[in-house]
């Protein structure tokens, strides 16, 4: 339960703090109290912020990015408006984290290059999802598509999707990408299996299936690297 609203002095004010000493003095609980704006009747915004934060395992502002906008609305306090603005400041730093190594790794035939892309949109995913990165003759990033969602046998194997867009992009190479829910990136039978199925078909397409990276949590495995591709 959230306690009375309590007057702030003015250094304690989350926007002040962060005018006067800068971002890195803020809290995590300031900065949502930031994107919140306001409380509710009875609460300040703070206490609206640390209700938040105590909905997040382990208290984990990290956890923001598998909060939904109904997830949010649940919280009282938070209505739409601030739970779509929430949610947009989450979805804004996934985006600048992919530009940022988009920048400094031009050479997406990596999987390291690849898996940084592609972790934090993957990471925590319910459902497996396949995509493919489509790259050109010098390995730069063209696009990601998301092709299937579900099981390793009902969505991976599914050649045609893959290089019905490498023909679109005019891609020179394509890397698959796929997510354990589990957290354990370590490739399954059906994995390698799949796996030489689509790069057999690129082989015959003349456009080179480079490898088949599998997020975990946080960790990834190339199957390339293991020698399955």
């Amino acid at each position: 339960m959230m306690s009375p609203v309590q007057p702030m002095a003015c250094c304690e004010k989350p926007r002040e703090k962060f005018l006067q000493q800068g971002a890195q003095a803020v809290t995590d609980q300031d900065l949502l109290a930031i994107l919140l704006r306001t409380g509710v009747k009875g609460h300040s915004v703070l206490d609206v912020s640390r209700s938040l934060l105590r909905s997040l395992p382990g208290e984990n502002l990290y956890y923001l990015s598998e909060a939904s906008v109904a997830d949010l609305c649940a919280i009282r306090g938070v209505g739409a408006d601030k739970a779509v603005t929430i949610c947009a400041a989450v979805e804004l730093g996934r985006r600048i984290a992919r530009q940022r190594v988009k920048q400094n790794a031009p050479d997406f035939s990596t999987p390291q290059a690849i898996a940084e892309y592609v972790m934090e949109d993957m990471r925590f995913l319910p459902q497996e999802q396949l995509r493919a990165v489509y790259l050109s003759t010098k390995n730069q990033l063209i696009a990601v598509r998301t092709l299937t969602i579900g099981t390793i046998n009902s969505s991976l194997a599914k050649s045609r999707e893959v290089f019905r867009f490498a023909i679109q992009y005019n891609a020179a190479a394509v890397v698959l990408v796929h997510n354990h829910p589990s957290g354990d990136p370590s490739p399954s039978s059906d994995d390698i299996a799949v796996t030489r199925q689509i790069a057999q078909a690129g082989h015959i397409m003349e456009i080179p299936v480079l490898d088949h990276i599998i997020i975990g949590d946080g960790t990834f495995t190339s199957l390339c690297e293991l020698g399955y591709v």
